[in-house]
């Protein structure tokens, strides 16, 4: 009896459905990274959005960070298993451990898929840099190119300054970010380095 429960996992609960009721209680739920935060000691902190439109935050602390050994990017679906905490006026889940985490990576959208249909919305591309300018008081737009397809990514100044890796164009990258419109031309700009 001691395995069998030990190989029980919560049902996914609607992240609509959290509310202070649930603080202390473990539960899982399952969502796409709509945002998300590095922190200087290894600390990832999430956002994850599910069916339901609603976001709860997900800290994944540096010692479970390293223990999970991949990356966790943009638009990944992402199924926590964890206690509901209270931060700040804020619902949490919180791993305790690499297991309790899965990860299901999104692929990078082609260029050629973009359209003006998904204008507000977020995205991930992976394309060659065929220009590199940097504009304004030191932010950068990047010309990413896939086949013959092209996009401006723009990346504000902030993030410029605070750990962008260094770019060069014949690099091939991995961008997401929120498309939009600038000057009637489709654009990504880039929310976190």
């Amino acid at each position: 009896i001691y395995a069998a429960a030990m190989q029980v996992r919560p049902t996914m609960t609607p992240i609509a459905s959290l509310d202070n009721q649930f603080v202390g209680l473990k539960v899982a739920v399952s969502g796409q990274v709509v945002d998300s935060y590095e922190h200087p000691d290894g600390h990832l902190f999430l956002k994850l959005r599910d069916d339901s439109g609603s976001v709860v935050s997900v800290p994944v602390f540096a010692r479970v960070r390293a223990e999970l050994g991949e990356p966790i990017e943009f638009l990944d679906i992402v199924q926590v298993t964890g206690e509901v905490k209270l931060y700040r006026g804020e619902l949490e889940v919180i791993p305790e451990g690499a297991g309790d985490l899965r990860v299901v990576h999104t692929a990078p959208i082609k260029l050629s898929n973009l359209s003006q249909e998904k204008v507000d919305i977020p995205v991930k591309v992976q394309a060659t840099i065929v220009e590199r300018e940097i504009v304004g008081s030191g932010s950068m737009i990047l010309t990413l190119q896939e086949d013959s397809s092209q996009l401006s990514v723009f990346v504000p100044a902030w993030i410029v300054e605070n750990g962008l890796p260094e770019l060069h164009v014949g690099n091939v990258v991995r961008v997401d970010g929120w498309l939009r419109k600038y000057n009637e031309e489709l654009e990504l700009k880039l929310g976190a380095p």
